[in-house]
C-alpha cells in the first residue's frame, strides 16, 4: 500500500481510472460495461491485473483468490446483496446505480490513498525503492491500457444475441460439441454454493445414447434419501439468476421480475406437446441448430445436439415464424432417423421443467399473478426433476396450503428468485390450480 500515492498522482495527470469488474453475472457486467463506456474520459475497463480499482461481486464463490491476490495492492469495492460489511473495502449494496457506483469508486480511491500515505510515513526508508518500482509498473500499464481495453471489449460477449446469430454460432460449435451427461449424481465433482441461500441439493444430468437400433434408455440410479449432491454456483445462476428482491408495490421494480413466454423455446415445446397429442404423431421444432422433436407415443423429447446449447436458446426471443412445428411420422424411439451421431432422450416433464427454469432465471411468467393464491395439484418427483435451492420446502408448503408467491417468500424467508423460478416451472407443467 506504500505506492498508492504514486498511482493516484499519475491518475490525476491521466484523469482515467482503470477498473476491473469481477464475478458479476453477464447481464450485470454488460450493463456496467455500457455505463462506463459512456464515461470513457474518466474510466476504462481492463483486466484485474491492469486495474487501478477492482469492483467485485462478493456473492460469487470464485472471487476469493482474486481478493487475496489484490487486497493489499488495489482499492476494492465489495458489492453485496447482504448486510455484511467488508473490512478494508468500500462496501456497496445491490442493486447498483450509476451515481452510487461512481461515488464508491472515488471513496475507495481516496481511502486507499490515505492509507497508503500513512503507510509510507511509517516506512520512509523503503518508500523510494517501492515507489520507483510501482511507477515503472504503472508506466507499463499505461502502455498496454488501450490494448487491454480493446481485448476486454472483444472478450465481453452478450448472450442476448439475435436468434439468427445464436443458431449460427451453435452450428459452428456443433462440430466439437458432445452430449453432456446430465442425470447421474456426483458427490465430489461439483462445487458448492457458498451462500446462506444455497441448499445442498441434487445435481441431475440428461440421458444420452448413441443412435443405434434400438435406442436404449438409461434409468437414473436411486440414491439414498439422506445423500444429496451440491448444486454448483453456475447451475443455481442458470436456473434462478442472482437478482435481489424487489418491491412489488413499485411499478418500475415490479416490471423487472416478469417475462413473456411468447416467442420462447419454452412456448414452442408446449405447443409441440399439444399438437403431438392432438395429431398422435411425432412433432419437430424446426429452425434450431439440430433436431428437437416430441415423441408423443413415449411422452419424451429427442434431440441430437448438446444440452448445453439449450440454456442460451431458452433465453432467446425468436422472431415470427423463425421456429416452426413440423410433423415427423418417420421419427420413432427405435428408429430415430436423426442426422447427428448421438441423440438424447428425456421425459417431457423433465424437459419442460428445465426449460422453464432456464427461461425464468429467477423471473416470473407474466401469465402468473404473484398475489393470487395457488396450490399444487400433484407432488413433484425431485428424484427426476432438476432441483433448485429450497425446492422441496417450497413444494411441501404449496402442496399443503393455498398461497400466493409473495406469501411463500414471506413464510419461508427466502429470496423471491427461488420462488419465482419454481412457480414458473410448476406452472409450465400445469400442476397448479
Amino acid at each position: 500500500m506504500g505506492v498508492s500515492h504514486i498511482k493516484l498522482n499519475k491518475r490525476a495527470a491521466n484523469n482515467v481510472i482503470k477498473l476491473a469488474i469481477v464475478g458479476f453475472e453477464l447481464q450485470s457486467k454488460t450493463a456496467m460495461d455500457l455505463f462506463f463506456m459512456q464515461h470513457q474520459g474518466s474510466y476504462g475497463l481492463v483486466s484485474a491485473e491492469h486495474a487501478d480499482v477492482l469492483i467485485i461481486d462478493m456473492e460469487h464463490p470464485a472471487v476469493k483468490p482474486i481478493i487475496e491476490q489484490y487486497r493489499d495492492s488495489r482499492p476494492i469495492i465489495a458489492v453485496t446483496a447482504t448486510e455484511n460489511q467488508f473490512s478494508g473495502f468500500e462496501t456497496l449494496r445491490k442493486p447498483l446505480d450509476g451515481k452510487r457506483l461512481i461515488k464508491a469508486i472515488d471513496q475507495a480511491v481516496d481511502n486507499y490513498a490515505t492509507a497508503g500515505v500513512a503507510s509510507d510515513q511509517s516506512t520512509v526508508n523503503s518508500v523510494s525503492s517501492e515507489g520507483e518500482k510501482a511507477f515503472q509498473e504503472y508506466q507499463k500499464r499505461l502502455a498496454t491500457g488501450r490494448q487491454a481495453m480493446a481485448d476486454y471489449k472483444t472478450l465481453t460477449s452478450d448472450r442476448d444475441l439475435s436468434s439468427s446469430q445464436v443458431r449460427k454460432r451453435f452450428q459452428l460449435d456443433q462440430e466439437n460439441a458432445s452430449v453432456t451427461p446430465y442425470k447421474t449424481v456426483s458427490d465430489d465433482g461439483v462445487a458448492s454454493v457458498e451462500t446462506a441461500d444455497s441448499n445442498a441439493v441434487e445435481s441431475q444430468q440428461p440421458v444420452s445414447a448413441p443412435v443405434e437400433a434400438p435406442v436404449e434408455l438409461k434409468t437414473a440410479e436411486k440414491r439414498p434419501q439422506d445423500v444429496k449432491a451440491k448444486l454448483s454456483y453456475q447451475m443455481v445462476y442458470e436456473c434462478c439468476g442472482n437478482a435481489p428482491d424487489v418491491d412489488m408495490h413499485e411499478p418500475d421494480q415490479r416490471r423487472k421480475v416478469f417475462f413473456k413466454e411468447d416467442s420462447t423455446l419454452l412456448g414452442l415445446l408446449q405447443q409441440a406437446i399439444a399438437e403431438g397429442e392432438a395429431q398422435n404423431v411425432a412433432v419437430e421444432i424446426t429452425g434450431l441448430p439440430g433436431t428437437l422433436a416430441y415423441l408423443n407415443e413415449h411422452k419424451k423429447f429427442m434431440f441430437d445436439f448438446s444440452e448445453d446449447l439449450l440454456i442460451p436458446l431458452a433465453l432467446t426471443r425468436f422472431g415470427y415464424q423463425e421456429l416452426t412445428l413440423k410433423e415427423r411420422p418417420d421419427l420413432d424411439l427405435n428408429r430415430p432417423s436423426l442426422t447427428g451421431s448421438k441423440v438424447s432422450l428425456i421425459e417431457s416433464d423433465e424437459m419442460i421443467w428445465k426449460l422453464a427454469l432456464w427461461t425464468s432465471k429467477g423471473r416470473l411468467n407474466r401469465d402468473i399473478d404473484p398475489e393470487q393464491p395457488y396450490r399444487l395439484t400433484s407432488p413433484l418427483d425431485f428424484d427426476r426433476l432438476l432441483v433448485i435451492p429450497h425446492a422441496t420446502t417450497i413444494s411441501s408448503l404449496w402442496g399443503r396450503h393455498s398461497l400466493s408467491a409473495l406469501e411463500v417468500v414471506k413464510v419461508l424467508k427466502i429470496h423471491q428468485r427461488y420462488v419465482f423460478s419454481f412457480m414458473t416451472a410448476a406452472f409450465a407443467l400445469g400442476v397448479f390450480r
